[in-house]
């Protein structure tokens, strides 16, 4: 929805902010404009005074008010279009100043309760709401009371308190590093490093990390910058106290085993909420569309946005595979047709996955774990001709057991008569999906590498951390561990081109009624004949049961048993081109040798055999190369790349 970046002061014997720091702030808004082309601000405070004082921007601020911090913002409008939504907002003559970035899918009920108890509204935007929940109950008891995608910067200048939220499950961003007495915060990492007097420097830690699993959670690769985690708040006063929280807890949920007698009456109370969901997110004063990959999760969110009366839902947007390998075109057309919905589908060439590759890059603001991420990119830059709003089925397979290694926890026994491992309810059986070998490490560091012991072992604390049975586990571990790296994904690739992503499926009452379903409501055997799909008897186990069951009611059970399939890439091709190959020799490998992180002739030597390497060593060689490439666009001199 919108971008926040500011600069704050948290000592009172910090100096007060200056040309330079206000020049910096203004960069820090402009480089992420993308998030909010609608409408620019920012606010100066003064914690000593009790004062803020308004503007356009940053270069505007009368720096003889002796300025302790500015908070900026960009704003993409979705809720009430007029300048009552401006941001930052301020209330009680300025001395409590808000930057929001998201949406509140429950505002409604919490604006009438407002109401009730004496509040008036000069909007109808769900900012507003949260600036009288605050005055009201205070942030602590506020924050809980949420349910949407947010990122929440508020200054209340009558404590010299600075207050910081991030949601429940990572959908909105928001980076901050302390650094000599104050605290930068921005939506995005880019605007960071806008900060001359912040130090770039490479965290090895997070280095690591990155090579060695797919996504490594909130982990960031610039030392000293962190990510507001998941269900985390942070409170920040101006005597540098600093105190951190989780008002999320995963470990709340337990199975209702109990509670349905039947799979019928599971399906029909699960399709109430989704209901409820899409209907909540769909609210908007400005155009939705839906996000179409013939999936199960996209065609549920698709079929239930749909069947919202009061909705204007027309659009949908798809990314296709120009040379029909994969074949989900014609489920995108079934789901389409069936539906009566205008489709728009699109596909990647060369020359667009060439152009963008950096661009990609600079917008996740960390190295792509796929290339398929270039994707979402191109999704989101069209869908824009459209709609402003898309809705996306992101966050089911975490939540419902998708993934094929969720039937380790379940059906572990079974598996290990038929012939499976005996470890298979371990974490390291379950983790190493994403773990590279040892001798595949070796072959990418210039030296050897000793931490992936360490590194592992964070890892399965974590997983020991969580309640419930191993399946239950499991996915406590990939929606904390997994999921909000992929979440980032899909804000930084939609706000590229100014388009907000809403996940129904990861509405607070979908995954509080999901999380406490029976487990065999979640996963199951195929109904056919194990020996029919596979010799790998985990390809014998459907996840999200209770999700396919509702879309086989609704599209056949063909379209919703088939194979799993990701969004359409011909990778290789992509890598291999002509293009490409001359970036890589002129710009990846020379410094990529400079640097001395990674061993560059043999990484240079699986690019060169790219077209024949296994899958394995192919996104090995992927990951070293995005690393590369993030390293030169984020630890160079440049500090406003692709900046609009």
């Amino acid at each position: 929805m919108c971008g926040i970046a500011g600069l704050i002061n948290i000592n009172a014997s910090a100096e007060r902010l200056g040309k330079e720091e206000l020049e910096d702030i203004d960069s820090a808004v402009k480089v992420q404009k993308h998030r909010g082309p609608d409408d620019t601000g920012v606010c100066a405070l003064n914690f000593k005074t009790k004062k803020s004082y308004a503007a356009a921007g940053a270069a505007e601020i009368d720096l003889k008010n002796e300025i302790d911090g500015v908070i900026g913002f960009n704003r993409l409008s979705i809720k009430d279009l007029s300048i009552e939504g401006h941001q930052p907002m301020t209330a009680l003559d300025g001395r409590v100043i808000l930057a929001f970035n998201g949406e509140i899918y429950n505002d409604v009920e919490l604006r009438e309760e407002l109401i009730n108890i004496g509040y008036r509204f000069r909007s109808s935007s769900d900012t507003e709401v949260i600036m009288n929940l605050y005055l009201e109950y205070g942030f602590e008891s506020m924050i809980p009371r949420l349910n949407g995608m947010f990122a929440i910067v508020i200054a209340d200048l009558r404590y010299g308190t600075v207050w910081i939220a991030r949601d429940r499950f990572g959908i909105k961003p928001l980076y901050y590093t302390i650094y000599l007495n104050r605290i930068a915060f921005a939506s995005e990492l880019k605007s960071i490093i806008q900060f001359r007097d912040f130090e770039r420097r490479l965290d090895m830690d997070a280095f690591n990390a990155r090579l060695i699993f797919s996504r490594p959670s909130e982990k960031v690769l610039l030392k000293d910058v962190e990510l507001v985690e998941p269900g985390q708040a942070i409170r920040i006063t101006y005597d540098a106290d600093i105190k951190k929280w989780k008002f999320y807890n995963i470990n709340q949920y337990e199975r209702e085993e109990e509670k349905y007698k039947s799979i019928a009456e599971a399906m029909e109370a699960t399709e109430a909420v989704i209901t409820s969901a899409v209907s909540r997110q769909m609210v908007s004063d400005v155009k939705v569309g839906c996000q179409l990959s013939g999936g199960i999760d996209s065609t549920l969110v698709s079929y239930f946005a749909n069947q919202n009366k009061g909705a204007n839902l027309n659009d949908a947007v798809s990314i296709i595979d120009e040379k029909g390998v994969i074949g989900e075109e014609q489920y995108i057309d079934y789901v389409g047709s069936r539906l009566s919905l205008d489709l728009h589908k699109f596909t990647i060439e060369e020359d667009y996955f060439l152009n963008n590759y950096e661009r990609m890059i600079w917008h996740n603001d960390a190295p792509v774990y796929q290339p398929f991420f270039v994707c979402f990119l191109k999704l989101a830059e069209r869908a824009k001709d459209y709609v402003t709003v898309l809705l996306s089925g992101e966050g089911s397979d975490e939540t419902a057991g998708g993934y094929t290694r969720f039937a380790t926890g379940v059906y572990q026994p079974f598996l290990k008569k038929m012939g499976g491992s005996g470890n298979l309810k371990s974490y390291d059986s379950y983790a190493h999906y994403a773990v590279m070998t040892d001798q595949t490490i070796t072959n990418l560091v210039s030296e050897g590498y000793n931490g992936l012991e360490r590194l592992i072992g964070e890892q399965v604390d974590l997983f020991n951390s969580f309640t419930g049975s191993d399946f239950t586990k499991h996915l406590k571990f990939e929606i904390t561990e997994r999921l909000p790296e992929a979440l980032l994904r899909q804000d930084k690739m939609t706000m590229a081109s100014s388009i907000e992503n809403r996940v129904p499926l990861l509405d607070n009452e979908v995954v509080d009624h999901v999380m406490r379903l029976p487990e065999d409501m979640l996963v199951r055997f195929a109904s056919c004949s194990p020996l029919n799909l596979s010799d790998n008897p985990l390809e014998w186990v459907q996840g999200k049961y209770i999700y396919k069951e509702i879309v086989a009611n609704k599209f056949g059970t063909d379209f919703a048993y088939r194979k799993k399939q990701i969004m359409a890439l011909d990778k290789r091709t992509m890598v291999t081109s002509e293009g490409f190959r001359n970036y890589f020799y002129d710009v990846i490998y020379p410094n990529m040798r400079n640097r001395g992180l990674l061993n560059a002739d043999k990484i240079k030597n699986s690019f060169e055999n790219a077209r024949l390497i296994t899958n394995a060593e192919f996104t090995s060689m992927w990951r070293a190369i995005a690393l590369e490439t993030w390293c030169q666009l984020f630890l160079g001199q440049s500090r406003n790349l692709y900046a609009k």
